[in-house]
Formats: C-alpha cells, sequence, structure tokens
C-alpha cells in the first residue's frame, strides 16, 4: 500500500506543480502599484517611466491640470505686475513707426485693469490647447497608428506634458524678468542675436531643450500606456509639436 500511494502521491504533487507553473507563465503581468496625485507630480520628473504605467489603468488629469493651472495664474500675476507686456507692446507699435498718441493711449491701456486680461485668458487658453492636443494625439495614435486608448489617457499625457513644461516657462520667465522682454530664445537663436527672422524663430523653438524635454515625455506617455515603443510615441506627438514649433515664426 506505501509503495503504491508514494508514486502516486508524487505523480499528483508533480502534476500540481506544473500546473501552477504553467498558469503563471501564462497569466498577465502585474499591473503597476497606484501612485497618489502627489507622488505622480513628482515622479513625472525623477521615474516618469513608472509613474506612466502606474497612470495606465486609471489616468489623472486633475492633478497636473491644477497644478499646471496654477503656475499659469502667477506667471500672468508676475507678468502683469512687471510691466514686460507694455513694454513689448510699446516697442512694436515704436518699430511701426506709430504715431506718439496711439503709443499713449496704448500705453494708459496697460496701466490699468486691462493688463490682468492676460492673467485670465492665459488659463482658458491652456486648457483649450490641452484638449485640442489630446485630440489630435488621439487621432493619430488611435485612428491611424491602431492603438486603443481612451481619450482620458492622453488628455492625461498631455497635462503631465504640460506639468514638465512648467520648467521651461519658469527658465523663461526668469530671464524675461532680467531682461524686461519675452523675447526669450533657449534654442539655437541664443546664439544668433536677438532679431530672428521667421524661419530663425522656428528653428530656436524646435531646439529647445526644455521644450523638447516635456514632448519626450509625452511621446512616452503614449508609448508606455498604448505598450509600445518609443518610436511610436513619438509619431503620434510629432504632428502637435510641429505645429506648435510653426506658431512660434508669429511670435514677434
Amino acid at each position: 500500500m506505501n509503495e503504491r500511494i508514494d508514486p502516486n502521491g508524487g505523480i499528483e504533487v508533480n502534476y500540481q506543480v506544473a500546473r501552477v507553473g504553467a498558469g503563471a507563465s501564462g497569466s498577465p503581468a502585474p499591473e503597476a502599484p497606484p501612485m497618489s496625485a502627489p507622488a505622480t507630480l513628482v515622479g513625472i520628473f525623477t521615474s516618469p517611466k513608472a509613474t506612466f504605467q502606474s497612470l495606465a489603468a486609471k489616468p489623472r488629469i486633475l492633478a497636473p491640470l491644477l497644478a499646471v493651472l496654477v503656475f499659469q495664474l502667477i506667471f500672468g500675476i508676475v507678468l502683469a505686475q512687471s510691466g514686460i507686456l507694455k513694454n513689448d507692446t510699446i516697442a512694436r507699435l515704436e518699430a511701426k513707426n506709430s504715431p506718439p498718441e496711439q503709443i499713449d493711449a496704448v500705453a494708459r491701456v496697460m496701466d490699468g485693469p486691462a493688463k490682468y486680461a492676460f492673467v485670465v485668458a492665459g488659463p482658458i487658453v491652456l486648457v483649450f490647447s490641452l484638449l485640442v492636443s489630446a485630440a489630435l494625439v488621439y487621432f493619430i495614435a488611435n485612428l491611424m497608428l491602431g492603438a486603443r486608448l481612451r481619450y482620458a489617457h492622453y488628455l492625461s499625457i498631455a497635462a503631465y506634458g504640460a506639468v514638465v513644461g512648467i520648467v521651461d516657462q519658469v527658465v523663461r520667465m526668469g530671464i524675461a524678468l532680467g531682461r524686461g522682454t519675452l523675447m526669450v530664445h533657449l534654442g539655437i537663436g541664443a546664439f544668433l542675436g536677438e532679431d530672428l527672422s521667421a524661419v530663425m524663430r522656428i528653428l530656436d523653438t524646435s531646439t529647445d531643450p526644455l521644450l523638447l524635454w516635456a514632448t519626450g515625455i509625452q511621446a512616452l506617455g503614449v508609448a508606455v500606456m498604448a505598450k509600445k515603443g518609443f518610436g511610436f510615441g513619438v509619431l503620434a506627438v510629432l504632428p502637435g509639436y510641429l505645429i506648435l514649433v510653426s506658431l512660434s515664426a508669429l511670435q514677434h
């Protein structure tokens, strides 16, 4: 009896071990552990891949959006108080040889409550740009490249990319306050003087390392959440990046 029981028991044990092993190898990879909202705002800088992995199951939108809006309001108030907008506006009028009466009228308006219009308009433009940017990436990644993510994923990616973009805005703001103008060049234009042509402004924006960093974060987010390679993410965000760079030619 003992001799027959031992082999059967051994076979049964071995079969169960093999079955458990097969189930373990065939099961999907476990999802990344969720992160708190503050942790994601820090992690997008320190470990962006792990942050996007934790956001894949339930993308966050409110936390990064609020962070960006707060900074946008701060930037707007600082600009309104600094007089930089007034200086740039008057400089453009003087470059066009506008009459002194028009320049004085504009200066009076810029000294009044109208200067705070930028504070209100900034967050509105920001939210609109994020919505459009997410829709564009959704169209490229889902409808053209075959990804299967929801619009909320792309809006979350755009919002966290904007969080990283705060660094670019802080650097530009610091330089602008020191120089008294918003015409700040962080790319190749930093070595080419102040008065850049439309083509050179495009090249300057496209070579801004901080803008490239924020765009790369968005590409990584698309790749991680769609479970594709980084090149897939680059293709998805490239059209929006080119549009943004092209708009820089209008800055003068």
